[in-house]
C-alpha cells in the first residue's frame, strides 16, 4: 500500500471512530468535515443538520463569510424555507443518488437564494453535495466547495459518498442520555420577564453564542449582541409555570445548556428579570476518543484503548476484535509506551484524565 493510499485509509478510521461517539452530528462536526475535506480534496465546508421536523437546526462552516452565515442562520424560515427554492435538502436527486446533486445543477438553481445568498457570497466557484437520509429524511447535508479552476468532477463525487453511512452512524446512534461533562466557564445573560430585551450580557456568553452558529436565533457572527437569542424568549414563557426551566441546543463542538432562572429587582420594587446561564457541554465518549486519536497508534491500537478507557477488558478485546494474546500484548506494548504507563489499569485512568486535543474557538 503508497503512502496516499495508507494515510486516506487512517483517515476513514478517524471518521469511523468519531461517527461511534453517540454524540450525533454537532458535536463531531469540526473534525468530521476537516477529515472529509481532506480526503476528497476542498478548500472549504459546510455542514448543516436538521431536525426531525426537517428544519436546520445547527450548521458547522469553514471559511464561508459571515454575512452569508447570518443569512442562512438567522433568516432561513424567510429565505431558504420556500418549497420552491432550490438548495440541498429539496432538489429532485436522480436514481436516488444522495451525493453530487449541485455538480450540474438544473439553470434555475443560479437564480436561488441558496446560490446567490450562501454560495457565491463566499466566493465558491464549485460545490458537491452530500445529503444524508435517516428513514427516508434528510437530517444533514454537507457542501464541499471550491475556489479555483478545478471543477468537482465525478470520481470526487464516488469517493466523497462513502462519508455516508459513517455520518448516517452517527445520527442514528445519538444517545443524548450518555455522560456529558461541562467545558469552560459558564456564561449569563440578564433579560427581561418576556425574553426580548437583553439588559446585560457576560463576555463569556457572548464567544459561547457567537461559537455556536444556532440556526434561526438571531445571533450575529461579526457584530456585538442587542437582542437575545431567540430561545430566550421560549425559556422565559415557560418561566411563568416554573421557578427554573433549561433546554439544550445542538451546537459544534458539544451542546448548550441554557438554564433560566427567575430574579426579583428590589430596586425597582420588584420587577422581574431572568437570569440565563449558558454552559457548553461535550460528551465523555467524544472526548476519549480525541484523545486517542491524537496518538501516535495504528486503527487496530486506537479501538483497543477505547476499550481499555471505556472500562472493557483485555479479554474484551480479544473476542471482539479476533486478535491473538501475542498480538494483544505487542500491540499494547506500542500503546503503553505512547501513552507513558505499565498496566492496562493505568491505561484506562490515562484516557479518561486525558483531555481532547481537538480546540474550539472559545
Amino acid at each position: 500500500m503508497d503512502v496516499q493510499r495508507y494515510r486516506k485509509k487512517r483517515k476513514w478510521h478517524e471518521l469511523d471512530l468519531l461517527c461511534r461517539a453517540e454524540a450525533g452530528i454537532g458535536p463531531i462536526a469540526p473534525a468530521a468535515c476537516r477529515i472529509i475535506r481532506e480526503l476528497v480534496g476542498a478548500d472549504s465546508v459546510l455542514l448543516f443538520w436538521l431536525d426531525q421536523n426537517g428544519l436546520p437546526a445547527g450548521l458547522f462552516y469553514e471559511s464561508t463569510a459571515d454575512c452569508a452565515i447570518e443569512v442562512f442562520g438567522d433568516d432561513y424560515h424567510r429565505f431558504f424555507s420556500d418549497p420552491l427554492e432550490l438548495n440541498g435538502t429539496n432538489l429532485p436527486t436522480e436514481n436516488e443518488n444522495p451525493v453530487g446533486i449541485l455538480m450540474n445543477p438544473r439553470r434555475d438553481y443560479f437564480c436561488s437564494k441558496t446560490f446567490n445568498l450562501m454560495v457565491k457570497a463566499s466566493a465558491n466557484l464549485h460545490s458537491v453535495d452530500l445529503k444524508v437520509d435517516v428513514e427516508s429524511q434528510t437530517r444533514a447535508v454537507v457542501m464541499l466547495f471550491r475556489t479555483g479552476q478545478k471543477p468537482f468532477e465525478e470520481h470526487d463525487a464516488s469517493y466523497f459518498r462513502q462519508a455516508l453511512p459513517y455520518l448516517r452512524h452517527a445520527i442514528e446512534r445519538h444517545s443524548p442520555e450518555g455522560p456529558w461533562e461541562r467545558r469552560y466557564a459558564p456564561g449569563h445573560m440578564l433579560v427581561d420577564w418576556s425574553g426580548t430585551k437583553l439588559l446585560a450580557v457576560s463576555d463569556e456568553a457572548s464567544r459561547l453564542l457567537n461559537a455556536c452558529a444556532i440556526v434561526g436565533q438571531d445571533i450575529r457572527v461579526a457584530a456585538s449582541a442587542t437582542l437575545p437569542p431567540r430561545f430566550a424568549e421560549d425559556l422565559c414563557r415557560r418561566l411563568e409555570t416554573a421557578g427554573v426551566t433549561s433546554d439544550i441546543l445542538d451546537i459544534p463542538w458539544g451542546r448548550l445548556r441554557a438554564t433560566a432562572t427567575q430574579m426579583h429587582d428590589v430596586s425597582t420594587k420588584g420587577t422581574k428579570r431572568v437570569l440565563i446561564s449558558l454552559e457548553m457541554e461535550v460528551p465523555k465518549r467524544l472526548r476519549i476518543i480525541h484523545a486517542i486519536l491524537d496518538m501516535p497508534l495504528s486503527p487496530l491500537q486506537r479501538l483497543i484503548a477505547l476499550v481499555a478507557a471505556e472500562g472493557g477488558s483485555r479479554a474484551d478485546c480479544l473476542s471482539s476484535m479476533g486478535i491473538s494474546k501475542e498480538a494483544l500484548k505487542k500491540h499494547l506494548s506500542v500503546i503503553y509506551r505512547a501513552v507513558g504507563v505499565n498496566s492496562w489499569k493505568d491505561l484506562a485512568m490515562a484516557l479518561q484524565r486525558n483531555s481532547s486535543g481537538n480546540s474550539t474557538p472559545l
